[in-house]
């Protein structure tokens, strides 16, 4: 069997590994494992309008598009669980800061979109594991544990945090502090049982770093610089182009003919640079 969550793990882990390692076959197995997803598992609803605001308490989950969880001989099952959606949306955004392709970042926001629409908790903060409305459930649940495998709610709050920080959109950003604000107890008492959701609010307390690499996207001197983007290693940093879906600083930020970087905090940037080696002192 195929299942949407630990296939979005691995699509993460693979898009990673080509960004950091420059292996082209790392990247081609992200890829083809997203196509695999998004033409079996992922099922569109046409005509719907996306979420503009995430206060709206009228929005139909039947309407929005779903992610079906498993894939079997050719068959798929009708459950959603948050940590498909969750596992899913790390995953892309990876792929998207590891390719820098718009398809990957307009994908990764309509995925956002439909998680939140389905499993986000508008009066109290937090993502219910299981959908509205299941049948065969006692109670639906918040997960609250990171093991082996981080909890839904914790890759949710990071992978909201971090594309909110690439588009600019607070509808992004808005569940994910009220899910840190609604475990916040639980984070000063017991932070061993959150992991992975203190890295998110370790992003969250600080400005992320935000590296824009500008030019064509297919042109060898972008993915050179590209990679070296990607080969200092902070854990609070994103990498972004200046094209499609991005936050709108981004947009402002310019380039001629050839592939150049822009390191910023906030709306400060270093001065542009096309050389690899001042991108890594720049980055330390």
């Amino acid at each position: 069997k195929i299942l949407a969550s630990w296939n979005g793990l691995m699509l993460g882990a693979f898009a990673r590994a080509s960004a950091v390692l420059g292996e082209e076959k790392y990247r081609a197995a992200a890829e083809k494992n997203l196509q695999f997803i998004q033409e079996n598992l992922w099922q569109r609803r046409t005509g719907v309008a996306p979420v503009s605001d995430f206060f709206s308490k009228t929005l139909e989950t039947g309407a929005t598009p779903l992610l079906h969880h498993r894939w079997r001989d050719g068959e798929r099952d009708n459950v959603q669980l948050l940590e498909g959606y969750a596992f899913l949306l790390d995953g892309v955004i990876q792929l998207y800061e590891a390719t820098l392709e718009s398809k990957h970042l307009d994908f990764a926001n309509e995925l956002a979109e439909a998680m939140i629409a389905k499993f986000y908790d508008h009066a109290n903060g937090g993502f219910w594991q299981s959908l509205a409305g299941t049948g065969d459930l006692i109670l639906r649940v918040k997960d609250d544990y990171d093991g082996a495998e981080p909890s839904g709610n914790s890759v949710a709050t990071l992978a909201l945090l971090k594309l909110a920080a690439i588009t600019g959109r607070d509808d992004f950003r808005q569940p994910a502090e009220a899910t840190l604000q609604l475990f916040a107890h639980r984070l000063q008492n017991q932070p061993a049982a959150l992991a992975f959701m203190l890295h998110a609010l370790d992003f969250w307390l600080d400005e992320p770093r935000r590296v824009a690499v500008a030019g064509e996207v297919k042109s060898k001197s972008f993915h050179e610089l590209l990679r070296v983007a990607h080969s200092v290693y902070q854990p609070n940093k994103i990498v972004l182009g200046n094209s499609g879906a991005v936050e709108p600083f981004a947009k402002t930020l310019l380039t001629k003919n050839e592939a150049t970087v822009f390191v910023c905090t906030g709306t400060s940037c270093q001065a542009p640079t096309s050389d690899a080696a001042t991108v890594k002192d720049l980055l330390r």
